[in-house]
């Protein structure tokens, strides 16, 4: 059994509030730590958040139609200049899918008058940095350089987006670079999966079109589409040129005027475009036999960028699934064990957007996936959000902000999404106030306006005749089911009318998916009776359900060495008062203190030489994910059924030796992995990721002892995200010895 919590990143006088260094006892493991071996008092209160000023910047429109935006930052002697295209996938013909983006990968691989080797020899040389892509919407030419060379950058810049060369080698070279590519994607179930719900949401409205191209569509691109496309789109008045860095801006504008002033205006045709079709319920399940995992995606259309609602939306949907709140991850991960992550995506364009959620899951848990993530579209719709999850996810958004504007090229991309969607620079300036100003009842209003969850569009991708018979039973009996071999997302029902040479009917290729937590091989569960034979193993060796079942309480004395701050060497002293099913007592000896943290099942109090205080909210959730991970409660809830074990495939230590593996997940509990000796049955380690971000946590066994019937290890040694930290000792233990009630009650209480 094994109860713990963190110790946090803080210093001060030691005690409890931020985590201690032990929080408990184990009968099978000791407390996870993080790297800091010295209990600490309080976290340190955040800093107060600093004024976030966007640099002095200018913005111009030269004769020919040119939008030149410049910022300046004088913190680095170099520049950054980015000139962006409007168009660019959304921007191909029909037939010629992927044509943007080849457009894009030749721009530097030659100009009229450099070859691409002479081009690339001429910026290595002046110390810069240049790259191209095409966007959905777009497609950008960029430059770095050093202050000294900033005309010569600009020259360069100039070059490519005006005078490529487009030599037929190159595009050859390029092409079979996208074919390859393409070739190994369309056996690749998330790439699968994102393209096909693309197509299933927009319909053939441009966005939903595959913007990588199809192998038909990129061996069709000819030598002359590319120059058509350059010459239609590539146009002074059709571009917007950011210039950051250390420049004035008189030097700016004039270098821009100087070599972009002659640049030739065009007439532009302006988009044609279909309308995204209205969100529809549909559910389309790709084939592929050999897949262990399925991929998952839910949604539906959503709002352009430059929508008035953009901002609470954002937020709503982070809540949804985002940084600083993410319910789909709780509910699937952390509560249920039945993901190792899952996320909902905010994708807002030039046109429209949409709203995707997304994970993936063991194919038998597939039905049970979906279901919770249509019943969180359905709870973010019915229920008013709470203040702290909102807090939350504001914070992260108001935090983060100031990493995106650090560098000239990262404040160079801001400028440009903000001038490119025709959104008010002047936004970037008080983007902190726009997100505070978000309220709950702003949430609950656009949940109630755009989300619509008895209109999702669904994507399953992977092995369907293992979750086809769960579809009905979550809600969705109606079903269409596309071999992967036979997808063509072209088509209006997805299907190749017959196989077509090169057309993207694809050889297979062998693929498999990794296993997203430790790394290893794929997962291939084999459950039933062969992981119910070994937990019952496990539960023999460990001293039988009968013996087991009958613990109710526990007294554990364990040492440990530790290092003081001035750099002692100390031997700290816990006692744990542990009671079943969820009281926990902690006692810490200090060199001048002794601290108490105190669980009784649903509050939490510490104790500490400033007196006594409240457990956090996050120490209450060690202390319950504690008691779950506890080996005896762990054990005992999967013979009973409340967790689950999937055998795994066996695994061996550094020095070779062959381990058994056996995961244990269930409701409120993440997937945990037991090791097992397959000589003696007993846990050898136990490995696990205590919260999302978190490294993984493994407590390695040794020296079991029988303890009243009970085999107890009596030494744990604990490693954080592959680095050791240290030993645990038990000195003394006692099984069903009586506890005095009066030691889980608050003083005072």
């Amino acid at each position: 059994m094994t109860m713990r919590t963190q110790i946090s990143r803080v210093s001060g006088p030691p005690s409890l509030c931020g985590v201690l260094l032990f929080a408990s006892l184990c009968l099978c493991g000791a407390p996870s730590v993080s790297a800091q071996q010295w209990p600490t008092e309080y976290p340190p209160r955040p800093l107060p958040a600093h004024d976030v000023s966007f640099p002095p910047y200018e913005v111009r429109t030269l004769p020919n139609g040119l939008q030149v935006v410049v910022v300046l930052h004088h913190e680095q002697p170099a520049v950054s200049m980015r000139l962006l295209i409007r168009a660019g996938g959304s921007s191909d013909p029909k037939d010629k899918l992927g044509l943007a983006r080849l457009t894009a990968s030749v721009l530097d691989q030659g100009t009229t008058t450099k070859s691409a080797e002479e081009l690339a020899d001429a910026i290595d040389f002046i110390g810069g940095a240049e790259s191209t892509n095409a966007g959905t919407d777009l497609s950008q030419l960029s430059m770095i350089v050093m202050k000294d060379s900033f005309d010569v950058g600009m020259r360069m810049l100039s070059d490519m987006a005006r005078h490529p060369a487009f030599s037929p080698s190159e595009i050859d070279r390029q092409r079979q670079q996208v074919l390859s590519g393409l070739q190994v994607s369309l056996e690749d179930p998330d790439f699968v999966a994102n393209a096909v719900f693309d197509r299933l949401v927009y319909g053939f409205h441009p966005y939903g079109m595959p913007q990588t191209g199809t192998p038909a569509s990129i061996s069709a691109i000819t030598r002359d589409d590319l120059v058509a496309f350059h010459r239609r789109f590539f146009s002074a008045n059709n571009a917007i040129l950011a210039i950051v860095g250390d420049v004035t801006a008189d030097e700016a504008f004039n270098e821009a005027t100087k070599v972009f002033g002659d640049w030739e205006k065009r007439d532009v045709p302006p988009p044609v475009f279909l309308e995204p079709p209205d969100p529809t319920r549909r559910l389309i399940v790709v084939n592929k036999p050999d897949a262990v995992q399925t991929e998952v995606r839910v949604g539906h259309i959503g709002v352009p960028r430059k929508s008035p609602d953009y901002m609470a939306l954002n937020l709503a949907i982070r809540i949804l699934g985002g940084e600083g709140s993410n319910r789909l991850h709780q509910v699937l991960r952390t509560e249920r064990g039945l993901t190792y992550g899952a996320q909902a995506q905010f994708d807002t364009l030039k046109w429209a957007g949409d709203i995707e959620a997304e994970t993936n899951t063991r194919s038998e848990a597939t039905g049970e996936v979906l279901r919770l993530i249509v019943d969180e579209f359905w709870r973010l719709q019915r229920e008013r959000v709470g203040e702290r999850e909102l807090a939350d996810a504001k914070a992260y958004l108001t935090g983060s902000f100031p990493l995106t504007i650090e560098t000239p090229d990262e404040i160079a991309l801001q400028v440009l999404n903000n001038v490119f969607y025709e959104i008010p620079l002047s936004e970037l300036q008080n983007f902190r106030e726009r997100v505070n100003a978000v309220t709950v009842d702003d949430i609950q209003r656009v949940a109630r306006a755009y989300l619509k969850p008895d209109r999702l569009s669904v994507v399953l991708v992977g092995n369907a005749a293992a979750f086809r018979s769960q579809l009905p039973g979550v809600g969705f009996g109606q079903f269409e089911t596309i071999e992967l071999g036979n997808l063509d997302l072209t088509a209006a029902n997805f299907r190749h009318d017959k196989p077509a040479a090169g057309g993207g009917r694809l050889q297979p290729i062998a693929y498999q998916t990794p296993a997203p937590m430790f790394s290893k091989p794929p997962i291939v569960p084999e459950e039933g009776e062969k992981a119910k034979a070994l937990l019952d193993r496990v539960v023999v060796a460990k001293g039988g359900l009968e013996t087991l079942r009958a613990v109710k309480t526990v007294t554990v004395l364990m040492t440990a060495p530790t290092t003081a701050p001035d750099g002692r060497a100390l031997q700290v002293e816990t006692k744990t008062y542990l009671q079943y099913p969820g009281h926990v007592r902690v006692e810490v000896k200090l060199p001048t203190t002794t601290v108490q943290q105190v669980y009784d099942g649903e509050r939490g109090w510490i104790r500490d030489a400033n007196g006594v205080h409240d457990a956090t909210a996050p120490m209450l959730r060690n202390f319950e994910m504690g008691f779950k991970r506890d080996t005896v409660s762990l054990l005992v809830a999967a013979e009973a059924g409340t967790a689950h074990p999937r055998l795994l495939p066996d695994v061996k230590d550094d020095a070779g030796r062959r381990y058994q593996a056996l995961e244990l997940s269930g409701q409120g509990l993440d997937p945990l992995v037991l090791s097992i000796d397959p000589e003696s049955g007993l846990i050898a380690k136990q490995t696990f990721v205590a919260g999302p971000g978190q490294p993984i946590i493994e407590e390695q066994f040794a020296d079991y002892r029988a303890i009243d019937g009970v085999q107890v290890p009596f030494t744990t040694t604990v490693l954080v995200g592959g680095q050791r930290l240290g030993e645990r000792h038990i000195s003394d233990i006692k099984i069903n010895a009586p506890i005095d009630p009066a030691l889980f009650k608050r003083p005072g209480h």
